[in-house]
């Protein structure tokens, strides 16, 4: 018969020793390997390529119709029809392009322009080529009261990282900002969901909430993708459009 070894305590002791060290060190790697946010800096650009749908002019909406409130339903679709009909007599109302104002929050990141992100361990920046935009998220910092915000085309932006995901929430964006020419109260808030799904494909889930405008949250996707274009400077030259008093636009040749 076969001798029985046995382990000494010294021996089991040095092996306990040994793997709760080991998964202390496999912990504490693993920590730092989750509290280093992805690197979502680059130049982006939407895909599909034709995310708008038939005119980048007037692109659909990316969640569907919003479910608007009255009297904000009627008026959407009474301005919806006055478009058609000035676009069809050749004299299109004024819009924010025309007027050469900031698209504002979120149709900013709608990035019908490029979009481009630098980031660090204290703030995002997206610069929007369309007008030189540029948003701040600001991380780690509580949102102040709302009375203490003055309203601003991109709003105010906080964010925090949760494990390989962005969550931004944006509140005071200018009441005259319309997204997509829906319009929202003072009580607005957006809230982003960023992510890297690739190297190449950048995800920003957006929920729009404004109890007074919608009877339902309203929840889209923008998709981006990586690109290698190198932003340029935009100027607006404001000067070659006129708006008449019916706010109908027209392109100053003299």
């Amino acid at each position: 018969m076969k001798p029985t070894r046995t382990l000494s305590a010294a021996t089991i002791f040095l092996g306990v020793v040994l793997v709760t060290v080991a998964g202390v060190c496999n912990a504490a790697t693993s920590k730092t390997q989750d509290n280093t946010p992805p690197d979502i800096s680059g130049t982006w650009e939407r895909t599909p390529d034709d995310w708008f749908g038939e005119n980048p002019d007037d692109p659909v909406h990316p969640g569907g119709p919003m479910d608007l409130k009255e009297p904000y339903a009627r008026e959407y679709a009474a301005l919806k029809k006055k478009q058609a009909a000035a676009n069809e007599a050749g004299t299109p109302l004024a819009t924010t392009s025309s007027r050469c104002l900031p698209e504002g929050m979120p149709t900013m990141m709608a990035a019908l322009f490029p979009i481009q992100i630098i980031h660090d361990d204290k703030q995002v920046i997206v610069l929007g080529e369309y007008l030189q935009q540029v948003r701040r998220i600001l991380l780690d910092q509580a949102m102040p009261p709302k009375e203490k915000l003055d309203p601003k085309y991109q709003g105010h932006s906080r964010g925090h990282w949760e494990g390989d995901t962005l969550v931004v929430e944006t509140q005071r964006v200018r009441t005259d900002v319309t997204f997509y020419d829906v319009p929202h109260s003072e009580a607005m808030t957006i809230t982003e969901r960023i992510r890297l799904k690739g190297p190449d494909h950048l995800e920003n889930q957006v929920v729009i909430e404004d109890p007074q405008v919608l009877n339902t949250p309203y929840r889209f996707t923008f998709d981006y993708k990586r690109s290698n274009y190198a932003i340029q400077e935009y100027v607006c030259e404001n000067n070659q459009i006129v708006i008449d008093s019916e706010g109908k636009a027209s392109l100053n040749r003299e």
